[in-house]
């Protein structure tokens, strides 16, 4: 069982309903609760109608700290689900291809040139004129972007560029790579493969980071998913 859906589930039992009722009552399919179920998480328009129909913050959604208003029952299974299979292979969904147009947004958002995001073997971040863009939309879009399970090279180029500008920004708030190697929950292969570009044997840690390890490293770093990739 998925953590989006154990907090859901969480999250119904608190206001005394079952989750299919939610479901229902926010007008969104059987089948997307499957989805949840197998691990993969709501576009951002249904994590917004979620959120607004429990009370919570998105990032509560999406998080599974202690800290957060809403504490899940089974803390065992959650952090064994955070230290999973690298790529997810079994429960991910496909990255919905994205346009040239939101390609443009993301870049715009991130401060790097369109060539940068769709070019892996530039590995080097160099942000320039971050665009001070609230709509959440695009952040939500980086999101689906790296829960996906990249099925071609310019999907896989992104994942990587966008897992180079999380790491630019957990360096200038101090967790360089010393630090980062000292994180149990992110795979060091994977880790040295984003760094370096140098890739592993095992095919499936060569990589960007997904979403699973962007929550751990919110958690262990005290970060938000915004500044993740836009920093502080």
């Amino acid at each position: 069982m998925s953590m989006f859906w154990e907090k859901f589930q969480y999250l119904s039992e608190i206001k005394g309903m079952k989750p299919h009722a939610v479901l229902k009552e926010l007008e969104i399919s059987s089948g997307s609760a499957n989805n949840w179920k197998k691990g993969t998480i709501p576009n951002g328009e249904i994590l917004k109608k979620i959120a607004d129909y429990f009370e919570v913050s998105i990032d509560s959604l999406l998080d599974f700290d202690e800290n957060v208003s809403v504490r899940l029952s089974s803390k065992k299974s959650v952090l064994k689900k955070l230290n999973a299979i690298p790529q997810r292979f079994n429960s991910l969904k496909a990255v919905v291809e994205t346009s040239d147009e939101q390609k443009l947004a993301i870049a715009k958002y991130v401060g790097c040139p369109i060539w940068w995001l769709v070019n892996e073997q530039n590995i080097k971040f160099e942000p320039k004129d971050i665009s001070s863009e609230t709509d959440s939309s695009i952040l939500f879009m980086i999101l689906d972007i790296m829960d996906g399970c990249a099925d071609n090279d310019i999907d896989k180029a992104m994942q990587i560029q966008l897992s180079r500008v999380v790491l630019y920004h957990l360096n200038e708030k101090g967790f360089g790579a010393e630090k980062l190697s000292e994180f149990t929950g992110i795979d060091q292969k994977k880790l040295h493969f984003i760094t370096t570009g140098e890739e592993n044997k095992d095919s499936s840690l060569n990589y960007g980071f997904n979403f699973s390890d962007l929550v751990y490293l919110k958690s262990v770093t005290g970060s938000d998913y915004s500044c993740l990739f836009v920093g502080e």
